[in-house]
């Protein structure tokens, strides 16, 4: 009986968060938190179709502008069980609401870079002062009007492996910055909300420690600290599945010197493909165990479609199907099985702490980094004042459709015929919507209480799984996407803090 009243609580539960929009995640010391305060652990994978070459300022859509592609990538998205993409390159100029709302609409955060790898739109590593210009501050203020309406919008990065050699070391460091400066006073200009701002660091030992120090320290003057980082990421390929453990790969290492962070630190890219088909050991076995969870906030898998480096989860044809990888169903299995039971546990450390600026010590760590906290001014003063201009800004929509007319097809290339996204949440909950909505609760009833009559299989899931984390079972590709009433049960539970212990 009990099992079943909690069954029952699941299900109400269910309802009442499905019909409204994901909350807006901030930052609260050495954590992740949403509007409610509530604990955040990114559980996610990087999404760039085409890669970095398939962007241009000519083209009529981007990765996140199509609809239809956005509505095939969120049903694989959802059924993966992420609750997080990074997506790298964006166009300011294209119209990106029905793409986030979809997202939205199946428990997805996006965070942003706001550069891209077309002249004149980045940092140059080597030229910072060359490159930090009005021109490129207009692309990303412009970039910030299109995104900041958003409340699925986790944060924005200000720049991607600018530091990773001694030469970048010895000159970027304060333009990156700078840039967080800018992004962090236009945002308190012209945005309705905080969006944390941060910087994704290259796969280096140590000018990654000293990036980190000297992103996350503090001088005391409230001017010069608006340029910190709210959170780090790092890019990390050290653990490889069917070779490494937590030891040989040096997550034990990354645990141990990171241990007193005093911002959010994630694996903004992880991942190996020397053995392939991937096992991701590394999910389970390094970067969601309780030690690692006290340290870090999750992470980013490497990377959702096959592109030149082959670490796709799955393979995009000309035509726009997908085929799924074997990595997309293990990496599935992986996060099937997550639990945070330590991340609620987490030490906080509050930003009062946080190490005080200290260039010497910063340069022991690295002796060609540029610790130096003056900063060059701000280029381009009077639009960030009044504005970029950009007149494309970011709503929210109605979903017009919740299945795509893509074809997706399993790892034996069998196809998949029924690809509709589940809405798990939904901000303007159209009436087109209502109906999914009371499906999924119903599912999510039936489910519940045919788990408290006829299962004896214990499982538990905690506060900060996102409600796009529906992960089915493991057995056959096709049935692995057939259904996800149970998961989507323990998704929202999780989406609501309730632990939930069948």
């Amino acid at each position: 009986m009990v099992r079943l009243l909690r069954a029952l609580l699941a299900a109400f539960c269910a309802f009442s968060s499905l019909a409204s929009a994901l909350l807006p995640i901030t930052v609260d010391g050495n954590m992740f938190v949403d509007s409610n305060g509530d604990p955040f652990v990114i559980v996610g994978v990087d999404y760039q179709p085409g890669g970095s070459s398939g962007y241009t300022n000519s083209a009529s859509s981007d990765v996140l502008s199509d609809e239809d592609v956005c509505l095939r990538d969120a049903f694989l998205l959802q059924k993966l069980g992420v609750n997080t993409i990074r997506t790298y390159t964006v166009s300011p100029w294209l119209n990106h609401d029905a793409c986030m709302s979809i997202l939205n609409s199946v428990g997805i955060y996006v965070i942003l870079d706001v550069n891209s790898p077309l002249d004149g739109e980045s940092i140059h590593r080597d030229d910072p002062a060359g490159s930090y210009n009005e021109g490129y501050l207009k692309r990303v203020f412009s970039i910030i009007d299109a995104f900041m309406g958003y409340p699925n919008l986790l944060g924005f990065f200000a720049g991607n492996e600018v530091i990773n050699a001694a030469t970048s070391a010895s000159v970027s460091p304060p333009y990156i910055r700078a840039v967080q400066r800018d992004i962090k006073n236009y945002i308190s200009l012209h945005a309705n909300r905080t969006i944390p701002v941060g910087y994704s660091a290259a796969d280096d030992n140590q000018l990654r420690v000293a990036g980190w120090e000297y992103f996350q320290c503090k001088t005391g003057d409230e001017d010069l600290d608006i340029s910190r980082s709210d959170f780090y990421g790092l890019n990390s390929y050290q653990w490889c599945s069917g070779r490494d453990n937590f030891q040989t790969s040096g997550y034990g290492v990354l645990e141990t010197t990171f241990a007193n962070s005093t911002i959010p630190l994630f694996f903004s890219e992880y991942g190996c493909n020397i053995v392939q088909p991937r096992t991701f050991t590394e999910v389970n076995g390094g970067v969601y165990t309780d030690s690692m969870l006290q340290v870090f906030d999750g992470g980013l898998i490497y990377e959702y479609s096959e592109e030149a480096n082959n670490y796709g989860l799955v393979t995009i044809g000309s035509d726009g199907s997908v085929v799924l990888k074997q990595d997309y169903i293990n990496l599935q299995n992986a996060y099937e099985i997550l639990t945070y039971t330590s991340f609620m546990s987490k030490s906080f450390i509050d930003t009062s702490r946080s190490s005080k600026c200290n260039a010497s010590f910063i340069e022991n760590i690295d002796s060609s980094f540029n610790a130096s906290l003056s900063l060059p001014n701000c280029p381009a003063e009077d639009m960030l004042k009044s504005g970029s201009g950009n007149n494309n800004i970011g709503k929210w929509i109605p979903l017009n459709s919740t299945q795509t007319a893509y074809k997706v097809y399993d790892v034996d290339e069998q196809e998949i015929t029924d690809t509709e996204i589940t809405v798990v949440s939904d901000q303007t909950q159209p009436e087109a919507q209502v109906s999914a909505t009371t499906s999924a609760v119903r599912s999510a009833t039936s489910v519940a209480t045919s788990t408290a009559t006829g299962s004896s299989t214990s499982s538990s899931i905690v506060a900060t799984t996102s409600a796009s984390a529906s992960a089915t079972s493991s057995s056959a590709a096709a049935s692995t996407l057939a259904g996800a009433a149970s998961p989507l049960l323990l998704a929202v539970t999780g989406l609501l803090g309730i632990t939930l212990a069948l």
